[in-house]
């Protein structure tokens, strides 16, 4: 992950009181700038982690033998497209204990992950690190 970058500013004031006496301030200020390749990195792990999470309980609820209403309903109904594209790698099973077990959604769950790691390393390379820029006076 691209970490924040510091910035530092410093200002110098120079004041003269009326009997011709000069004095100089200098301030100076610090702070944390996030970078916007930072952010991305931040929105993409975020994404999926929504995604995970929803897949995650898909699987868990048809594991469980959940009825198919009220939030499990909405989590299914949601889940559903993200892991069709996935429904023919791995057959789906049925235990001896007769509850569904769904790999469709475990395969997204994994699928989704490699993505986001590849996708967030991506915008780390093209980002870079900048080099600090130094002004002198």
């Amino acid at each position: 992950m691209i970490d924040p970058e510091d910035s530092e500013q410093e200002r110098t004031a120079t004041r003269v009181d009326p009997a011709g006496n000069a004095e100089q301030t200098t301030t100076r200020t610090t702070g944390t700038v996030t970078s916007v390749a930072s952010r991305l990195q931040s929105l993409v792990w975020l994404a999926v982690g929504v995604v995970d999470v929803i897949l995650a309980l898909d699987f868990v609820f048809k594991l469980l033998g959940s009825a198919s209403v009220g939030f499990v309903g909405f989590i299914s109904m949601v889940a559903g497209p993200l892991a069709a594209p996935f429904r023919g790698v791995l057959a789906s099973s049925v235990p001896r204990s007769g509850h569904y077990f769904y790999w469709a959604d475990v395969v997204a769950i994994v699928v989704f992950l490699i993505a986001a790691w590849i996708v967030v390393s991506l915008i780390g390379i093209t980002a870079g690190r900048r080099s600090a820029q130094t002004t002198g006076v």
